[in-house]
């Protein structure tokens, strides 16, 4: 049964995109590179917020809240098309880049702290999953987390104060935490890691996918 699309002017969404049969989006540094090209030039075209981005080799994840009566299908469908087509020109294929249409699950705000964490750290939790480990040390946790620092194709080092994209929305989110930016980008690499000590990513993926 296919996902209802019941957008609204207000509503924040998790978007998730896949490649087409597990396929790469993304093959090399250029590739992302354009991509993000992309999302700055259709934001002028269609003003959603994009409160989170991470991505991928094979796919890629969104948390987006519509702020007008354009949708957020409209941004992320001719994103897509678009890119797709750059994509099949400069690789000669042909067909959908990506899987089917993307996943869209609507969002309350209680929930918008830890999809954010859950997003800008799914490359760690990609990580984790593969680890043939039945613990992981907090001194490897560290490691993962200073790799996701240093990470160009996620918001996370822009919700930490390291750099700006001109994409990412950061405001809304860290003042959850503290109307003092600078303390909410302190408290957020604090929480990055609780949320990956503590197993709580596991119920926000729950939440996520149910």
């Amino acid at each position: 049964m296919r996902q209802s699309r019941d957008f609204y002017k207000g509503g924040f969404w998790h978007v998730l995109n896949r490649g087409v049969a597990k396929e790469e989006i993304f093959r090399e540094k250029e590739d992302f590179m354009f991509y993000l090209y992309k999302v700055k030039e259709f934001l002028k075209k269609y003003p959603v917020a994009i409160h989170a981005y991470n991505l991928l080799f094979n796919h890629l994840h969104h948390l987006i809240e519509q702020n007008s009566d354009i949708p957020p299908s409209k941004f992320i469908g001719s994103l897509h098309s678009s890119f797709g087509l750059h994509t099949n020109q400069k690789y000669s294929r042909v067909g959908h880049l990506f899987q089917d249409r993307f996943k869209a699950k609507p969002l309350d705000k209680n929930a918008l702290l830890p999809v954010s964490l859950y997003i800008n750290l799914n490359k760690i939790l990609e990580k984790l999953e593969h680890l043939n480990k039945t613990k992981i040390s907090k001194r490897e946790v560290d490691e993962l987390l200073k790799e996701a620092e240093r990470d160009p194709w996620s918001s996370y080092p822009v919700y930490l104060g390291l750099r700006e994209d001109g994409i990412t929305q950061t405001k809304f989110i860290l003042s959850l935490i503290s109307d003092d930016i600078k303390k909410a980008q302190q408290e957020y690499r604090k929480l990055a890691k609780q949320f990956l000590v503590s197993g709580y990513f596991l119920k926000t993926r729950d939440l996520l996918f149910e």
